[in-house]
């Protein structure tokens, strides 16, 4: 049963069209697309919408269609034959259930429903001339002006009397209201922009970090007409634009940081719109703390505020226009302009050689974009001189631009010259003038007096115009860079070593009672040879077998000695052992700074010079080799805040330990060399490097050293570990950085 309602509410809908005034209980025929003249889309979200149609009004030349709140998203269909007028209005659920008579250009207004959307009908009394359709705070506004839309199709009818036309009085313009005050501030979670005025507005969000406000009937003094940057303050709001549109509109355009809900009320002093963060706790403009952005934030715009609010990504063409949705089959293109003309609000010259049809179908996209894809697919191109926008074909703007150019070289030849003297601050003026010679014209001179360091120029005065301000936009104070290096060095040191000692002496002696029975030899005595010193620990005599001590003595390493021997003394065993072992740390930090000009090379150096001799024919000379600690760089500031650096450090110093052939000491050499980018004040770590040198060693007495256990008694053990790191950090930073003014456009 639903399904068979939907079908039935939407052919009564097609039926409005179809049949022009009757009811909407006649059979359907919808419309062929050859019966359609345009079809646009106008989106907004309003806080209340309309949910109910209730009533027509007519007002000199406009019909007003009343609802119970504003009006969201809606849909206009112009239609040729018969003339008239279709607008859906989606979300709507009630409508009058008859026609109700209208005027202003239309015979009655008819109304058409289904269970989410009412269709309103106009029917034109004669030819549809072009209608403009825009919101009220209470309802719609139909207003048919301008030229015919289209023209109908001929049909066979009998010439009504011929009547002298009497020209109709003009409409009296409404005087336009004035803005008061127009006040913002914000805080962190809220933001408030206060409007001293009654004023007819309408709030519409383009896209989810946009707010615009237009405001009817109403003029902006020109001290308000600005654009005020936020975004130094805590809040949801980045910037307020505020500016003047012709027809008398002003708009105000409200740039968003993140996600937000906007609230606006009206006060007994005007409109108090308040912008919250988030899109669901909300709280109202009494809670919001009132934090003011103060007039430095809005300094800098002035006039140029809409051009600056409407900036977009570099090097890509933004559209901000009002969202529209265009249909035609194979309609005139003048029709298709005049129509785009009508919703963009700026006047319109179309030349005589813009000819043509177009079939095009384009669904809510910006009306800027669809005159630029309406002209391209024509061959057509734009001139727009303020609020006026001149279509030619392309070939007619580029015959005239060139004529334009020939015409200005002629009359840069009948011009006077003059002659300016231009001061140079920070660079030198010999620099410059390669530069500003690319500036002037064929006739301009420009020379440079040294002694003041000023460039002569001698041009016409827009030459001279130019290449001041070519010199002002080059002749900016240099940037100065602090560089800080820190190399550091660090080693550690392990060795140890293990020995042993061991001897001792026997005899066959009568004196010990146990001689030799036979006469030669009747004595015999032995003892360990290896070596008598050192000693301690052991006899005086300890006759050393095995002598493979660790390198012990004052200061280092340690070791114990016994003495064995028999109660007679016949057999006696010298025993030491000995051991030791050396750790060290070595960490050398060396700190050398040097700054200077943005692109100019600095060196700082600090060591000592090493002389040594070379024989040669002529004799004995003396040559020196330097031991430096050194850095060299040649920073450059970019625009971004980073800096960029050709470095060159150099850690090299004397070794004593290794000399040459004359005594002279080696040189160790420690070098970095690179090319990095850094931000303002951050350190990074241009280069490091890192050795470890292990050494084992072991001495031993042949054979009996390999002897399991035992063999521990008849060799000795040397062990060494080295580390050594060196790292070069670099830091630098800007001592007098400048704003970044971006590009700097040279012209008249």
């Amino acid at each position: 049963m639903r399904n068979h309602r939907q079908i039935v509410s939407g052919l009564a809908l097609a039926g409005l069209l179809a049949w022009p005034g009757r009811g909407v209980a006649e059979p359907p025929a919808p419309p062929s697309d050859d019966n359609v003249v345009g079809r646009r889309v106008e989106e907004s979200s309003p806080r209340a919408p309309a949910t109910a149609v209730t009533g027509v009004k007519v007002e000199g030349d406009r019909v007003l269609l009343l609802t119970n709140g504003p009006v969201g998203t809606f849909e206009v269909i112009e239609l040729r034959n018969p003339p008239r007028v279709a607008i859906d209005l989606p979300g709507v659920r009630k409508a009058p259930r008859t026609a109700l008579p209208a005027g202003a250009g239309f015979t009655q207004v008819r109304f058409g429903q289904d269970g989410s959307r009412v269709r309103v009908v106009l029917d034109a009394t004669g030819e549809l001339a072009t209608v403009q359709v825009k919101r009220t705070p209470q309802g719609l506004s139909i207003r048919s002006t301008g030229a015919v839309a289209f023209a109908p199709t001929p049909k066979v009818l009998e010439a009504p009397p011929v009547e002298p036309e009497v020209a109709a009085a003009p409409p009296v313009a409404a005087p336009l209201a004035a803005i008061r005050d127009l006040k913002v501030t914000q805080s962190d979670g809220a933001a408030r922009i206060e409007i001293a005025g009654r004023v007819e507005h309408a709030v519409s969000r383009p896209d989810p970090r946009t707010l615009v406000l237009t405001i009817d009937g109403a003029r902006l003094p020109k001290k308000f007409e600005r654009a005020i940057d936020t975004s130094g303050v805590a809040g949801p709001v980045l910037m307020v634009s505020a500016f003047n549109q012709p027809s008398g509109k002003v708009r105000v355009v409200v740039t968003l940081r993140g996600e937000a809900s906007d609230n606006l009320v009206e006060t007994s002093k005007g409109i108090l719109w308040t912008v919250v963060s988030g899109g669901t706790e909300r709280r109202t403009a009494e809670e919001a703390p009132a934090v003011p952005v103060s007039g430095a934030q809005a300094s800098g715009f002035g006039g140029a505020a809409p051009d600056y609010a409407l900036l977009g990504a570099p090097g890509q063409k933004q559209y901000t226009g009002q969202r529209i949705t265009l249909e035609f089959h194979d309609a005139d293109v003048r029709n298709v302009l005049r129509v785009i003309a009508d919703v963009s609000k700026k006047n319109f010259v179309i030349g005589d050689d813009v000819t043509g049809k177009i079939t095009l179908t384009l669904r809510n996209i910006p009306w800027d974009q669809a005159l630029d894809i309406v002209l391209q697919s024509k061959g057509l191109g734009k001139v727009e001189v303020g609020n006026v926008v001149r279509v030619a074909k392309y070939e007619a703007i580029a015959k005239e631009e060139a004529a334009r150019l020939e015409a200005q070289k002629t009359r840069q030849v009948l011009l006077p010259l003059k002659v300016r003297i231009i001061p140079v601050n920070f660079s030198t003026a010999a620099d410059l003038s390669r530069q500003v010679k690319d500036v002037l014209t064929d006739r301009g001179t420009v020379t440079v007096d040294e002694r003041t360091n000023v460039l002569i120029v001698k041009d016409t005065q827009e030459a001279l115009a130019r290449a001041e301000g070519l010199i002002r936009s080059l002749d900016t104070e240099t940037p100065s860079v602090l560089i800080e290096s820190r190399i550091v060095e660090a080693g550690t040191t392990f060795a140890q070593q293990i020995g042993v000692q061991w001897g001792g002496n026997f005899g066959f002696t009568p004196a010990t009672g146990n001689g030799l029975p036979v006469g030669f030899p009747n004595v015999m005595t032995g003892g360990g040879a290896a070596g008598q010193s050192p000693n301690q620990g052991t006899s005086s005599n300890p006759n050393y077998a095995v002598n493979l001590p660790a390198a012990v003595g004052q200061g280092q390493g340690g070791g114990i000695g016994f003495a064995l021997g028999s109660a007679n003394g016949a057999f006696n065993l010298n025993l030491r052992l000995t051991a030791a072992e050396r750790k060290g740390l070595l960490k050398t930090i060396s700190s050398p700074k040097v700054a200077t000009l943005d692109n100019k090379e600095a060196t700082i150096a600090q060591g000592q010079s090493i002389p040594y001799s070379q024989v040669s024919a002529s004799g004995v000379n003396t040559a020196f080799v330097e031991a430096l600690l050194e850095l060299k760089v040649t920073p450059h500031v970019t625009a971004d805040g980073s800096i960029l650096m050709k470095i060159k450090a150099t850690n090299n110093r004397p070794d004593s330990s290794t000399t040459g052939a004359n005594g002279q000491p080696s040189i160790i050499k420690r070098q970095a060399e690179t090319t990095v980018l850094v931000k303002d004040g951050d350190t990074t770590v241009i280069g490091g490097i890192y050795t470890r040198v292990t050494a084992s060693q072991t001495s031993s007495v042949p054979f009996l050293g390999d002897i399991p256990i035992l063999g521990f008694f008849f060799k000795s053990k040397a062990e060494e570990d080295t580390h050594t790191e060196l790292l070069i950090f670099v830091t630098p930073r800007v001592l007098n950085r400048q704003p970044s003014a971006g590009a700097t456009p040279v012209g008249n």
